[in-house]
């Protein structure tokens, strides 16, 4: 059976085991039936928008905010993102701050218009907006020496004057705060991209209030900070690039705004909808493992972002690993920061729709801002695109010895079945999860048992899994000779969720894979037949 499941395509040299990848279900072959959104009957979903239907006879259809231009509704809560404009912004002598923003940033357009703006002017209106000295050395870098002439003064006489103008009039564009995500709860937010563009824009400018302040008593120290300011300071040689990004995105939505819209998807599992993993008799998912493609790659499947618990994890500071990089190239899931408080271990956050900018090379310290990228992927009911991105956090290991224990391993499976699960209004679109090495690089993961514990929550929910091993040819393998291992004997989830338990205690004996290898599963069920939940 392992040799019929190596297979190549010739055409293009790929390896894989498993089924073909054409085989996995995609949301374009099978699109969620969406209610109309007048119609949609839920307490916990914020539309920023009014009503709005895509066309594709029609795709230069605006979305309009949901109070209207001109009439922006302040709500200065709890609930809710406090926003610049807010007349309850004030500074530490009770005045409003927004004029003082106003006057900053107008200030600076009125140079951008002259064409006599610099990079200076930017820090100066930046300053001047929070009452601060920051310092900015990475944007000096990419917009003083990165930067031809010409594109310096394309961003200074073009693009910048139109992200003051998306701060600027962030009130009449988004028409209310958004809601925060908090934790515990079962919300979500849809918006349009002009919106997040408005919202991004602010965030460039930093003038988000309560952004500075991260003590453990303020009611923000469990949210990242939105504004740009770190990623602005002088750092590693990666902070320039993911900025070449960002401004790149800023230049494209500035040249001709897309008209799309993305949600938001906070979701909590509930305890009572745990599965029971030592009682679960579901069969094995389909798999197709490969070492050669990348997870944003996998166009059509649930795409896993590997999290930190704090969304967009260090992209707003140095940090430029799977995570930092999917957001750079697709700003406007870094709105997420903005909204979700810290994900607790049965939570996980969906981005649906966001769009892709710009390409990339490299990793971590070799990362570089590549070109422009036209993201062409097909847009459902709503307008968003069809890509369903998951945040899931792993365990950080200081100590790897400690994910042997059980109750770390049935951690993980539970953030894993809880981003995998399929939302009831989805159950009949099936698609396939695309992963691989979740946890395993900084937070020192063990990549086998990542790999028995997703394959774990993807077959308990009944979702094919494509599991990209990012390289790693003998991973390819060995996964695959377990899994066909596992296959033949007609393993169940009940069964791999003994072989974890039985190992908790063995681990120092051998790998995860030789230790399943070498107690076939008619054994493992005999010893434990009598075993309860």
């Amino acid at each position: 059976m392992a040799n019929e499941n190596f297979q190549m395509d010739m055409a293009s040299d790929e390896i894989f085991h498993g089924v073909p990848l054409t085989d996995i279900p995609t949301l374009f072959q099978t699109p969620p039936v969406l209610s109309d959104m007048q119609d949609l009957d839920d307490r916990g979903h914020t539309f920023m928008i009014k009503p709005f239907k895509y066309d594709a006879s029609n795709p230069n259809l605006d979305p309009e905010p949901i109070h209207g231009m001109g009439n922006y509704h302040d709500i200065w809560d709890d609930e809710h993102v406090r926003m610049a404009c807010s007349p309850l912004h004030l500074t530490n002598d009770r005045t409003p701050r927004w004029p003082i923003i106003q006057s900053a940033l107008a200030e600076l357009k009125q140079k951008c218009d002259e064409k006599i703006a610099t990079v200076n002017d930017i820090k100066i209106a930046i300053d001047k907006s929070n009452g601060t000295n920051f310092e900015i050395g990475s944007l000096q870098q990419v917009l003083n020496q990165d930067y031809s002439d010409d594109q310096r003064a394309y961003f200074m006489s073009f693009t910048l004057p139109k992200m003051v103008s998306f701060a600027l009039e962030v009130g009449n564009i988004c028409s209310q705060p958004p809601p925060l995500l908090n934790i515990k709860t079962n919300r979500t937010v849809t918006m349009s991209q002009r919106q997040a563009a408005s919202l991004l824009a602010c965030g460039f400018f930093c003038i988000f209030p309560h952004q500075f302040n991260r003590k453990i008593d303020n009611k923000y120290h469990s949210y990242q900070s939105f504004n740009f300011n770190h990623l602005f300071r002088r750092g590693s040689a990666c902070q320039p690039e993911k900025l070449k990004c960002i401004l790149h995105y800023f230049k494209r939505v500035s040249e001709d705004m897309p008209k799309g819209v993305f949600s938001f998807r906070r979701f909590s599992l509930p305890d009572e909808w745990i599965p029971k993993w030592k009682e679960s008799q579901a069969p094995l998912c389909k798999i197709h493992i490969r070492t050669d493609r990348s997870i944003e790659e996998m166009h059509g499947l649930l795409q896993v972002d590997f999290a930190n618990e704090y969304i967009g994890g260090g992209v707003m500071r140095e940090g430029i690993t799977q995570e930092e990089i999917r957001f750079t190239v697709c700003p406007e899931m870094l709105i997420s920061i903005l909204v979700c408080e810290v994900m607790l271990s049965h939570e996980c956050i969906l981005l649906i729709g966001c769009e892709q900018f710009t390409t990339y090379s490299g990793y971590a310290d070799t990362f570089k801002f590549k070109d422009n990228f036209i993201d062409t992927t097909p847009k459902e009911s709503w307008g968003r695109k069809l890509c369903h991105v998951v945040a899931m956090d792993a365990i950080e290991f200081k100590d790897p010895a400690t994910q042997y224990t059980f109750e770390n391993m049935r951690r993980e499976l539970i953030k894993a079945y809880t981003c995998f699960r399929i939302p009831k209004s989805m159950e009949k679109c099936m698609f396939g999860v695309a992963t691989g090495n979740w946890g395993c690089g900084a937070f020192n993961g063990d990549l086998q048992l990542k790999a028995i514990i997703q394959l774990m929550a993807a077959s308990e929910v009944g979702r094919p899994l494509v599991y990209i091993t990012w390289h790693d040819q003998t991973l390819l393998e060995s996964f695959w000779i377990v899994y066909d291992y596992l296959a033949n004997q007609q393993a169940t989830v009940k069964d791999l969720c003994i072989y974890l338990q039985l190992y908790s205690m063995n681990h120092k004996q051998s790998g995860l894979f030789d230790y399943i290898l070498n107690v076939p599963v008619s054994s493992l069920r005999e010893a434990y037949k009598n075993d309860s939940a």
